[in-house]
């Protein structure tokens, strides 16, 4: 399987080109849309997502993962093998929360001896390069070579919006396991106690809890959390 993960939009001219060049290579292998919303040139956004959003793909997976404001420049193209999982894309911090959650994490850089766009890594780099991965299962064809440690961008957990989903709940970079199911979030004027599901507390009203992905998410019963507790992307919150 070769899952797509970018901030592409679906109504663009973007997703279409990518899935025409790997089904005329691999015409046999299932390309999955994991996600084409992430938040529009937010590579912080999208390195907290990324680890909670494919955690539960099956084995030998190969995720291409775009969110690239940088595209034409000299930032590396980078390939990972995150437990068993294998991510492809621009190596500008997205995989930096992946390498702190993972169990095993490794990352190799490669150069693509094709002709390039300047614009359009994600169908002329990352694409047909998950292609050759998948038909080796072997990084070494694309000729590697081991990334240099270098400094994260983004730690690994994150008190704060990163994502809204199509119902207004408020998605954050924490993971709920490291928080106490007794704790309360205070984000702006708002005091929030945990509940299990939505229907244990009153319509209307704003809680946290932990969502399908292991992410600590604010919600409202039968409403919006960003419109009813007046919340944005990019707001913090502490905890009480």
């Amino acid at each position: 399987m070769i899952a797509l993960f970018t901030d592409f939009g679906l109504d663009g001219l973007y997703v279409g080109q990518m899935h025409a060049l790997i089904n005329s290579a691999l015409p046999d292998t299932r390309v999955i849309d994991l996600c084409h919303t992430l938040p529009a040139q937010d590579i912080c956004a999208a390195s907290y997502l990324l680890p909670a959003y494919t955690r539960y793909l099956p084995p030998t997976s190969i995720i291409i993962c775009v969110v690239d404001p940088g595209v034409g420049s000299e930032r590396p193209h980078a390939v990972c093998k995150a437990d068993e999982h294998w991510y492809i894309g621009p190596d500008n911090g997205l995989f930096d929360v992946l390498q702190q959650h993972a169990h095993s994490f490794s990352k190799y850089h490669f150069r693509w001896p094709g002709q390039v766009s300047n614009s359009f890594h994600a169908r002329d780099v990352y694409a047909p390069a998950a292609c050759l991965l998948s038909e080796s299962n072997d990084p070494a064809v694309l000729k590697i070579h081991p990334a240099l440690d270098s400094a994260l961008a983004f730690p690994a957990e994150l008190n704060e919006i990163i994502f809204f989903d199509h119902y207004g709940n408020a998605i954050t970079g924490l993971r709920s396991s490291s928080v106490s199911t007794d704790s309360i979030i205070v984000i702006k004027d708002h005091k929030l106690d945990n509940a299990r599901v939505f229907s244990d507390v009153s319509a209307g009203q704003g809680f946290w809890y932990e969502n399908a992905n292991g992410l600590l998410e604010i919600a409202v019963n039968q409403g919006s959390a960003k419109d009813t507790l007046g919340l944005q992307r990019g707001d913090s919150f502490h905890i009480a």
